[in-house]
């Protein structure tokens, strides 16, 4: 897969120029964006969001059909107002997006705001995480996808689920963890697969923490950035939030409150409460995994102390 440099600024500017008909803007490079560029362009009092796909070969299409899909659904996401499948000046795919009032939840409202912002995230993504994928894993984004199917690349949610697994685990044995807390882990894991594979597979946000929730004067007004989309179990989406709950000295620890709206939608069982936190294991271990070789740094601190955590809990439960 080719990816390509960030375009230069100027291209991009004339890009937006063309598409608004106006000049008189002013765009800036985003630099929090990871699986696609950024910029952010303010139009007087309007601001709107650029994305770029690195990858030459890979289309906004599926995703734009996903924005459009939930606001159908009354879920608060940005509006695409501009798409390109390939534009020839960038060789690249594009979307412009207008953006979601206020700012994400990382900024730390008050906590009863905070509680009421989580609550209507969780109805939200609830929503979300209802609608209906075919095949699992990362959906298929590529030049040659039908803009309005979602397919996941793998026929199996088990596939999907130890495909790096011995690898991970081989790792944190020899860098993280002792060979006896990987062994645990794995048999933990292998205990909790029937939980995990009961679901059709349904789309999930795939990256669900604070950094996505946004708000303005304390009330609740959307979730943001569906690069990471997946077909996966419902619950993924509460185990990657109740993972990352809690990740800075100064954050709330919101993972109740987006429960508690989250039941108002569907309602959760004492079996998905534990398929909550074997997902929230899973994807601890996975990121490790990705990155336990890198310079060690807070993130990797977090990640340790929750997978102890979420293994504490599980050997409680299972």
């Amino acid at each position: 897969m080719i990816k390509k440099d960030a375009p230069n600024i100027d291209l991009v500017t004339q890009i937006v120029s063309d598409h608004l008909n106006s000049r008189d803007f002013k765009l800036e490079r985003v630099l929090s964006g990871v699986s696609t560029y950024v910029y952010r362009v303010l139009l007087g009092e309007n601001t709107f969001y650029l994305r770029v796909l690195p990858e030459q070969d890979m289309s906004f299409a599926i995703e734009v059909h996903v924005h459009s899909l939930l606001r159908q659904k009354k879920v608060q996401v940005p509006e695409v107002i501009y798409f390109e499948h390939h534009n020839e000046a960038l060789g690249m795919s594009m979307m412009l997006v207008k953006e979601i009032l206020g700012s994400n939840i990382e900024a730390y409202p008050p906590i009863d705001e905070y509680e009421n912002i989580l609550f209507n995230a969780g109805k939200q993504i609830a929503v979300i995480n209802q609608v209906r994928v075919d095949g699992f894993g990362w959906i298929k984004r590529g030049n040659e996808e039908c803009g309005n199917i979602l397919q996941g690349e793998k026929d199996s949610l088990h596939d999907n689920i130890y495909e790096y697994l011995d690898e991970d685990l081989f790792l944190l044995s020899e860098n993280v963890f002792h060979k006896d807390v990987t062994s645990q882990i794995r048999s933990t894991l292998n205990t909790g697969t029937a939980l995990m594979l009961r679901h059709p597979s349904c789309l999930i946000h795939g990256d669900f923490d604070d950094s996505h929730i946004f708000a303005h004067n304390g009330n609740f007004t959307g979730i943001i950035d569906f690069g990471e989309i997946q077909g996966n179990s419902p619950l993924y989406d509460l185990g990657h939030f109740k993972l990352h709950d809690g990740q800075h000295e100064q954050r709330y620890w919101g993972y109740t409150s987006l429960a508690k709206g989250y039941n108002e939608v569907r309602d959760l069982s004492y079996d998905d409460q534990i398929e909550i936190d074997l997902w929230a294991l899973w994807i601890g271990v996975r990121r490790l995994g990705i990155i336990c070789k890198r310079t060690w740094g807070r993130y990797h601190d977090h990640l340790l102390k929750t997978v102890k955590l979420q293994m504490d809990i599980l050997n409680k439960k299972l």
